[in-house]
């Protein structure tokens, strides 16, 4: 695998990839958006924001790079529709879990995360799906495909028991398929209402190991408002966090996406938002496994 210029990787960090614990994918494809275009940029201005981080985590106390982050070269789209981007994501992500990565996938719009999903299938047995979302994403098909950013989870469910999180938005046709265990989705308003216990709520039904999709709309768009469907009433940061840290302390996390930047030109703020929650997750994840015991 070649390398990606440094200026260009991840915390401006670009570790030998053999060496390297993380693996960082960017996956630039946004051909199922349907509402604001331009998530197909997120990764490129993730990366770019992510230059400016200070490598020692406050909370943590901890360099979280000291693990090795290498960043790939970013996925060709395919354009003739999602189905076909399905493969083009699932060998790679394949490829990261078999040479004993840890892979963050980077979108463009949720739709990637099907092609990591069945990387997941291939590789790991028992994984759980924990997703942070504004949107059920259950629909069966949307605009003609199953394999739309509005389907993510509809195709997840087929292979996972999975716990969304952060719900605030979905449709008549989704209603029957959400609720069908109804301990398994934490609305955003549940979080709201005591984000002590809708955590605990969490843990108590989420498997062990786990694989986090994380839509960036599940975030207020108060602090989130570079999102292709924006949706009012979403989840802070200190809950985000919280709830990632939790998750990464008591359950072992096996690789995430994090999809759904739509970069506003001349507005850093979410940009740098979404590459610092990158960031964090990664360190969540290594500190707690060096503390594991």
């Amino acid at each position: 695998m070649s390398d990606a210029p440094a200026a260009l990787a991840f915390l401006g960090v670009q570790d030998p990839f053999e060496e390297a614990a993380v693996s960082v994918l960017p996956a630039p494809y946004d051909l199922t958006t349907t509402y604001q275009p331009g998530a197909r940029f997120g990764p490129r201005a993730l990366l770019t924001a992510s230059l400016n981080i200070e490598l020692f985590d406050e909370e943590l106390r901890w360099d979280a790079s000291q693990v090795g982050i290498h960043t790939l070269p970013a996925l060709e789209p395919v354009a003739t529709g999602p189905q076909a981007m399905v493969p083009e994501i699932a060998e790679a992500v394949r490829g990261l879990f078999n040479a004993g990565k840890f892979p963050v996938t980077l979108g463009g719009d949720h739709s990637i995360a099907i092609g990591a999903f069945q990387a997941l299938i291939d590789c790991w047995e028992g994984v759980s799906v924990l997703q942070f979302d504004a949107h059920a994403d259950l629909r069966e098909s949307y605009q003609g495909s199953p394999f739309s950013h509005a389907s993510v989870m509809a195709r997840a469910r087929e292979s996972f028991d999975c716990v969304q999180v952060g719900i605030r938005s979905w449709s008549e046709e989704e209603e029957h398929a959400l609720w069908q265990e109804p301990a398994r989705v934490v609305t955003a308003a549940d979080v709201a209402t005591d984000p002590e216990a809708q955590l605990a709520r969490v843990l108590e039904v989420l498997g062990d190991p786990v694989y986090v999709t994380l839509d960036l709309d599940c975030l207020d768009p108060a602090i989130m408002p570079a999102t292709g469907t924006p949706e009012p009433g979403g989840l802070s940061w200190r809950t985000i966090t919280r709830y990632l840290r939790a998750v990464a302390e008591q359950r072992h996390v096996v690789g995430v996406d994090v999809t759904e930047l739509c970069p506003i030109p001349g507005m850093v703020a979410p940009d740098f938002l979404a590459a610092r929650l990158v960031y964090k997750l990664i360190a969540y994840v290594f500190h707690a496994r060096q503390h594991a015991g």
